[in-house]
This record gives structure tokens, C-alpha cells and sequence, in this order.
């Protein structure tokens, strides 16, 4: 009871500090930025393109703010104006911000010349804004070793450059080139319920996840509470495609390594996990079952019970799987020492998710942002301290199992509420506006920043954890055999759909 009238009384710690960097932003920048606001737990800008370099060595230097990370870079049109969307944040202060930053071409052509002007100078700021420069030059000096096609769920993902010196690698380059195939309209101007059936598409391994996450955005629009039932379901069906996702990604380990036996016995494994998500979902690969408001349907009366039931058996094999894999010498060995990365370059980066935490930094949205109602259930945020692939697999295996006790809890004590229909998007009416939303995915923080008017979604940007994973892998490949390469992509979990828009 205590407990509950405090948190009616009083803000959290975190929306202080929100609030507090709100003050700060307005005190030390007042002239330069247009407009600040808070959408959740994240702060979002408006300026004026003259002002963005100023601003950034502002967030940067200032230790009021100590912004020491670029997230994300994106040019795309908002009310007919070209914009660029810059994601920032600060580790030491947990938090995040997106510049939106407005251009003074009226034209493609135009907006994308300003946009290849200002990079070099925000390079000069944040080095991994390099990542999103126009690199074309380097498939010509990077020859030594290429890796075309590498991919991902069936899908081209990007090509791989090297320098070399005999087998070890100097220099990487990752071109993405041949990811970006889909057709403009696909998350531009779209009707909220083509989108909200299309959107898993963004994660073929776990797509509850990008389901969710446009969910929870329109729901914070709409200022729509849901059930803790229909929370903890939601919870429930995000760890079970964690999980089904981890396997997947040991399942890749195991097959570039050549651990033929692993990689059956994980493939097996993780279709035991997709029947339980199809037997509540209907679907494996693309749910569209979260909705806005609610869920697709409530669980049968006896499924939370079928799935408590099938833990145990999980666990063994998962425990079995990991012993069959890491208990082997050779095989540790390979992992061991191989794309090692420390937490200074994880963070410089951008990299989120398990590659992180295996880096040293105990980072997860799903404590530190009190996602959901995650805070309500006990488990670890697992953590490596070396930063290799060894470390990065461990992560992994030690994430499955706090998701596993994430479910029992759940299935122990699933709140016996009525759940009310979800929301008729065909009858939602918005004027114009703006939302943030994140979700912790199995491959690092995935975030969406959507433009809405009535129930047409203007724009979707996807801000998903692989690009940055990418810039990581041109970080860390570099000392390594080319042998090792397939191997440190396999490690760092890449999303061959976030790399489509």
C-alpha cells in the first residue's frame, strides 16, 4: 500500500532526471533549439541544421548532459520538409535523446547533398558517425578478402571488405548496400493496420518484438492503460521468442564452428520452442498477435499451465546444449580470445543488448528503463567482463535461463483479469504527432519513432541495435584471422531485417 500511494504521489527517479535534462537543455541551449519534449522516457529536439554542430559539441562537452554516444543517423521527409534523426545517448547518465534536424533543401537531390556536407563535421564529433558516411571508395582498397552476400534468415544482408596482411585482418569495411530493397511505401504513409501486420517483418528470429514496440508507441499517443494480464502475457510471449532467438543464434554459432551435433540438437530444441508460440499465437515467424490495446485473444485456461508445465524440459536441453557446446575444449578455444572487445569500444560504437553486456556493461532497458512491468519479477541482467565470442555465446545461454524464470513467475501468478477487445484503429483520430518507443530485443535495444495523423502512420524509422552491431564488427575484426570472420559476424547476432529500411 505504501508502495502504491508513493508512486502516486511522486515521480520516479528516472522522469526527475528526465526532467532535470529538460532544464538543463533549455538553460544552455535555449537559443538554438527550437523545441525540446519528453515522449516517455526519451527527450526529443527540434534545430535548425545551422545550429547542429554546436549543439552536439554542446551535449558532448558539457557534463550536464555528457552525451558520449551516436546511435543512429536517418534522412527522411516529415511535413514535407527533409530532416535527419539523430539518435544520441549517455551510458554514465542512462539516458537517451533524438535530434530531429531540419534541412534547407526542398529536394532529394538537395537533402541527400547536405547530408553527405554535414557528416564530416559531425564525424569530427562522434567518429562513429563514419559508419553512415558514403564509403563507396574503400570495396576498391579493402580487396585483399571479400565476403559477398553474407546472409542472414534467407535474406542478403551486406558484403564484407578487407585489408590484410597475409591472414590477419588490418582493416574491415561492411557494405549494406544490398540490404535496402524495400519499396518506399512500405513504412512511409501507411495505414496503422497494414503496419501493425507487417511490422514483425523487421526481426525474422523474434518478431514480437518490433510488434510490441509499435504498439507500445501508439498506445502512449492514445493514452491507453492495459491490463497487468495482458502485460504479463505480453512479457511472457517476449521471452519465449528470447529464447527461441538465443537458440537460433547458438544454432549459427554451432554451424560456423562445425559443430554439426549442436547445430541439430539446438534446431530441435528451438521447435519445441516455436510450438508453444504457435499454439498461442497462431504463427512462428510473424505473430501479429500484440494489438493496440490488448492482445490477438486471451490464453486458454490451461496453456499458462502447459507452458509451466514444459519449462523443466526446456531447461535441460538448453543446460544440455550449452554443455554439448562450451564443454568442449576445442571449441572454447576457438571462441576464446577471438573478436575481443572491451567496453570503451562497445559503448563508442552504439552496441547494445547481449555484445554489450558481454563487453563489461550492465545495460538493459528491461531495468534500467522499467520496461513494462518487468520491474514486478525477479531475474539477472547476465554480464561478461572479457568481451569475446566465448563470452558473447555465455551471455546468451545465461540469458535464457533468467527468461525461463521470467515465465515461471508468470505462469505462477498470471493476474485472472477480463480482457477488453483491442482498440478499432480504423476509428482513431490524432492530429499530428510524434512518439518514441523501445523494447530490449534479443539483439540489443530496438527503437521506433513514428509520425502520426488521424490513423495513418506517416513515418516509421526503425532504430534497430544491428547497424550499430555492424560498426562494432568493423571495430573488432581488424587483429583477427580471416578464418575467424564468419565466426565474430555469427557472434554479434545480426538482424538481417533491420538492415532492409
Amino acid at each position: 500500500m505504501a508502495k502504491e500511494l508513493y508512486d502516486g504521489i511522486y515521480s520516479s527517479h528516472k522522469l526527475v532526471f528526465i526532467e532535470r535534462i529538460e532544464k538543463n537543455i533549455d538553460y544552455y541551449l535555449k537559443n538554438r533549439i527550437l523545441e525540446v519534449k519528453r515522449l516517455q522516457q526519451e527527450l526529443f529536439c527540434v534545430l535548425n541544421k545551422s545550429s547542429l554542430i554546436s549543439v552536439l559539441k554542446e551535449l558532448k562537452e558539457n557534463p550536464e548532459f555528457d552525451i558520449q554516444v551516436i546511435n543512429s543517423i536517418n534522412l527522411f521527409k516529415s511535413n514535407g520538409r527533409y530532416c535527419l534523426l539523430i539518435g544520441l545517448s549517455s551510458v554514465a547518465n542512462n539516458y537517451s535523446m533524438l535530434l530531429k534536424v531540419l534541412l534547407n533543401s526542398g529536394t532529394d537531390d538537395g537533402s541527400r547533398q547536405e547530408y553527405k556536407e554535414i557528416l564530416p563535421e559531425i564525424v569530427q564529433i562522434f567518429k562513429a558517425a563514419e559508419f553512415y558516411m558514403s564509403r563507396n571508395n574503400l570495396t576498391h582498397s579493402y580487396n585483399d578478402a571479400v565476403f559477398e552476400s553474407q546472409v542472414f534468415d534467407g535474406f542478403d544482408s551486406f558484403d564484407i571488405f578487407l585489408s590484410t596482411d597475409y591472414d590477419i585482418i588490418n582493416r574491415a569495411y561492411l557494405d549494406t548496400a544490398i540490404s535496402r530493397v524495400l519499396p518506399q511505401n512500405f513504412n512511409k504513409d501507411s495505414s496503422l493496420f497494414d503496419l501493425q501486420t507487417s511490422v514483425s517483418r523487421y526481426d525474422y528470429s523474434a518478431g514480437i518484438f518490433p510488434e510490441l514496440c509499435l504498439c507500445l508507441a501508439v498506445e502512449e499517443l492514445l493514452k491507453i492503460k492495459v491490463s497487468r494480464r495482458v502485460q504479463y502475457i505480453r512479457i511472457l510471449l517476449s521471452e519465449l521468442s528470447r529464447i527461441s532467438s538465443h537458440i537460433y543464434f547458438v544454432a549459427r554459432i554451432a554451424k560456423v564452428i562445425g559443430a554439426d551435433m549442436a547445430f541439430n540438437f539446438s534446431l530441435l530444441e528451438r521447435e519445441h520452442v516455436l510450438r508453444i508460440l504457435e499454439e498461442i499465437t497462431g504463427s512462428r515467424i510473424n505473430p501479429n498477435f500484440i494489438k493496440i490495446g490488448g492482445i490477438k485473444k486471451d490464453f486458454k485456461p490451461e496453456t499458462a499451465a502447459n507452458i509451466k508445465g514444459s519449462l523443466s524440459g526446456i531447461l535441460k536441453a538448453v543446460y544440455k546444449l550449452e554443455t554439448l557446446l562450451l564443454d568442449n575444449s576445442i571449441i572454447t578455444a576457438k571462441l576464446k580470445n577471438t573478436g575481443v572487445a572491451d567496453k570503451d569500444v562497445a559503448l563508442a560504437c552504439g552496441t547494445t543488448g547481449p555484445n554489450l553486456r558481454a563487453s563489461g556493461v550492465r545495460y538493459d532497458i528491461r531495468k534500467n528503463r522499467n520496461l513494462m512491468l518487468y520491474k514486478d519479477l525477479s531475474f539477472l541482467v547476465a554480464m561478461g567482463k572479457y568481451g569475446d565470442c566465448l563470452e558473447r555465446v555465455q551471455i546468451r545461454f545465461r540469458e535464457i535461463y533468467q527468461s525461463i524464470k521470467i515465465i515461471d513467475q508468470i505462469t505462477s501468478d498470471l493476474p485472472d483479469e477480463y480482457i477488453k477487445k483491442p482498440v478499432d484503429i480504423s476509428e482513431v483520430e490524432l492530429e499530428y504527432s510524434e512518439m518514441i518507443s523501445s523494447v530490449e530485443c534479443p539483439h540489443g535495444v530496438f527503437k521506433t519513432f513514428i509520425e502520426m495523423k488521424d490513423n495513418r502512420v506517416l513515418n516509421l524509422i526503425v532504430l534497430g541495435p544491428s547497424r550499430n552491431s555492424l560498426y562494432f564488427a568493423e571495430k573488432i575484426l581488424p587483429g583477427n584471422r580471416v578464418e575467424d570472420v564468419e565466426l565474430i559476424i555469427a557472434s554479434l547476432d545480426i538482424c538481417s531485417g533491420e538492415l532492409m529500411s
